[in-house]
């Protein structure tokens, strides 16, 4: 499709074949078309407690200071989620197969529980799979929660929901790997890491955590909100922020002879920090709040250095570690009722400077005796540079999200429908997608036209081998101003047809839009005659 303009009646039969979407269904708060500029949006939540833990309610953007590197900013959002507010239902009339990825649920915030079998040992692994499944069965959940595992890859166990028990039932079928002679391989016995503590642990294993920390928190951005994110591991010795920074404003300079020491004196031999860089920021864009439970509880071994991790991990987005504790249910329970009262606050730095350097961010509040908590900082990267990078990466993100065990994205929104093979489809099964425009980013050139480019994509899976794909080529719309507003007020259409022999199959649906890199996903089940 070389332009969308040349195949606008397409289009609207396109738009007519699926339903219209009642107003109930329109996403709350479309955002507005944008011109590309290099610049960057800082948001930053809050968590205000007063001396008894308590949150703090009742405070307004002037009541919050906000420096980075020791500057002012000026704030230019700013809004507050009330912890404890059940989840709000949205109910979708859609028509017979029909789906959608428009979320049914509005939430404060949204908690995800990963259960890393690639750090820690066997022990370790059970002893976490135990307290989670104790905690789920003596709680109601409030907020959306999804569990994932950490293991040669990043697994989803379940979607987001508030059904605890449905999430108890798949974290008791959860079968932790049994890794040779008690979780340790030879890599560990060798590994610097057992300079200090009983380590199960080595830097593959460690590049692979890093690696898919970031690929939840890239999945994670396409959620409005702010993301806790409970890590059950036995973690590993490693600096995961400036340095600098951490051990001043945390208050560890004076920590002679600690694990910090031993790892600045060379025994770790990989270089993390391009890595740690983007795992920050992705962190960061996605609102993304560590909260590390070393699932080791009290034990003989001295995991000093990795709990300097956690802490370094939980510091550093705002969130709070917890470690030395048997009482693994505690800290899960603390940990959700934790991030789940906080401010958001947004700025657009002064400083224009895009150095790749780490700047600092503190607030301060005019209420007397409120504590805060939030993200330590972010690197300065280039705008434009990190779009770039991003792009390098999104194919291999966008296949990712298209798999079986990864949750439904929702940061673009879309309808769909498949119909089944005939004449008219060239005995194929024609998938159409309506996405709802006001969740692509278009781009206004000079002359008024605007710009956006989409990709949308099939999976077809069948429970044997790999799925059949269809996913063809970006359409690249340029549309004048009266087509874009009447583009506004319909759909923008996509289609893709795939061949299927008959048997019933498992549909991942998603959409790309490759101005922001942003996805939108969802499920089908068709059967094909």
């Amino acid at each position: 499709m070389k332009s969308f303009l040349s195949s606008l009646t397409v289009a609207a039969l396109l738009c007519l074949s699926l339903p219209g979407t009642p107003d109930a269904q329109q996403p709350a708060g479309p955002s507005k078309p944008t011109l590309k500029t290099n610049t960057r949006l800082v948001v930053v939540d809050v968590v205000a407690t007063d001396s008894e833990g308590r949150p703090i309610s009742g405070l307004n953007a002037p009541d919050f200071t906000v420096f980075e590197d020791g500057h002012p900013q000026k704030i230019s959002g700013f809004n507050y989620q009330q912890g404890g507010t059940k989840v709000t239902q949205v109910v979708l009339h859609l028509p017979p197969n029909v789906v959608s990825n428009i979320p049914t649920q509005k939430a404060t915030n949204l908690n995800v529980v990963v259960l890393d079998t690639l750090n820690g040992d066997f022990a370790g692994h059970v002893a976490a799979q135990d307290a989670l499944i104790k905690y789920l069965d003596t709680t109601q959940l409030t907020q959306p929660m999804a569990i994932f595992s950490m293991q040669d890859r990043l697994t989803m166990l379940h979607d987001f929901t508030t059904d605890s028990q449905a999430l108890k039932s798949v974290v008791e079928k959860f079968k932790p790997p049994v890794r040779h002679n008690g979780s340790e391989s030879m890599a560990s016995r060798i590994s610097a890491f057992t300079t200090k503590g009983d380590y199960h642990t080595d830097e593959q294993k460690i590049e692979a955590t890093l690696n898919q920390l970031h690929l939840l928190a890239r999945t994670l951005g396409g959620y409005p909100g702010r993301k806790n994110v409970i890590w059950l591991s036995e973690s590993f010795p490693l600096v995961l922020a400036p340095e600098t920074a951490v051990r001043d404003s945390a208050g560890l300079a004076s920590m002679e002879g600690s694990a910090f020491d031993n790892l600045r004196q060379g025994n770790i031999t990989n270089d993390y920090s391009g890595l740690v860089q983007k795992l920050a920021n992705a962190m960061m864009s996605a609102q993304v709040a560590m909260y590390p439970v070393d699932s080791t509880g009290l034990g003989k071994d001295d995991h000093l250095a990795s709990q300097h991790t956690m802490s370094d991990l939980a510091f550093s987005t705002g969130g709070r570690a917890f470690f030395n504790r048997n009482d693994l249910e505690v800290s899960l329970r603390t940990s959700l009722d934790d991030g789940s009262s906080y401010y958001t606050l947004t700025y657009y730095p002064d400083n224009k400077d895009w150095n790749g350097k780490f700047r600092i961010i503190s607030i301060k509040a005019a209420r007397p005796g409120a504590k805060l908590r939030y993200r330590l900082g972010y690197y300065a990267l280039d705008p434009g540079a990190v779009a770039k990078d991003e792009t390098k990466r999104i194919s291999e993100d966008f296949s990712y999200a298209l798999t079986l065990d990864t949750p439904s994205l929702t940061a673009v929104q879309f309808q769909a429908r498949a119909v089944m093979p005939s004449d008219k489809t060239q005995g194929k099964v024609l998938v159409n997608f309506a996405i709802d425009a006001h969740t692509l980013a278009f781009e206004r050139s000079q002359d008024g036209v605007q710009h956006a480019s989409v990709s949308c994509a099939v999976w077809a899976f069948s429970g044997k081998g790999d799925p059949v794909r269809s996913e063809g080529n970006a359409i690249e719309a340029n549309l004048p101003p009266e087509v874009y507003q009447q583009m506004m007020a319909s759909y923008f259409p996509c289609a893709r047809s795939l061949s299927l022999k008959p048997g019933h199959y498992t549909l991942r649906l998603g959409v790309l839009d490759r101005t922001t890199n942003q996805m939108g996903t969802t499920t089908a089940e068709v059967t094909v005659p």
